[in-house]
């Protein structure tokens, strides 16, 4: 009769258990009351995957909305990102991706793990969303004004 390992000796992580994660994700929630803890999930439901894929749009239309501003006399308010900026335009769409990007991996891959005491963090993504559709929004009207001060014509 084999001898079954304790439950700590059984959850070895290496990068093939990554590969396989990938290729052929099985986890949705955690089965043990031990992998309850942080229940990092290997099959995105598609809310959260659409809430994603929106924050990107969003993080890349602010990019193309704050670039088309500055070419017409704004300012960049976020002093990091300003700095960036002035370096080059590539640093700083790379840069602002990379802010968007990551953070929402990790809201995704961890998206019912409770934050706070109660919020999962699939609602950060939301909320994520939310405040970028609202500067968005600001952004628009900014691009609207200006179109107005320069009569239709950008400069």
């Amino acid at each position: 009769m084999e001898k079954r390992l304790e439950a700590a000796g059984r959850r070895t992580y290496s990068l093939v258990t990554m590969w396989r994660s990938i290729v052929s994700p099985r986890r949705v929630a955690s089965r043990r009351q031990t992998d309850r803890r942080y229940p990092i999930i290997d099959r995105v439901e598609m809310p959260v995957a659409l809430l994603a894929v929106a924050l990107m749009i969003l993080s890349i239309l602010d990019s193309v909305f704050t670039l088309t501003l500055i070419a017409n006399g704004g300012q960049e308010l976020n002093p990091v990102m300003d700095a960036m900026l002035q370096k080059s335009v590539s640093l700083f769409t790379s840069t602002k991706m990379a802010l968007t990007a990551i953070p929402a991996i990790i809201l995704v891959a961890t998206a019912n793990v409770l934050l706070l005491g109660k919020i999962r963090a699939r609602s950060f993504l939301a909320a994520a969303v939310g405040m970028y559709a609202g500067l968005i929004g600001y952004e628009l009207m900014l691009l609207n004004q200006m179109m107005k001060v320069t009569q239709g014509q950008w400069i």
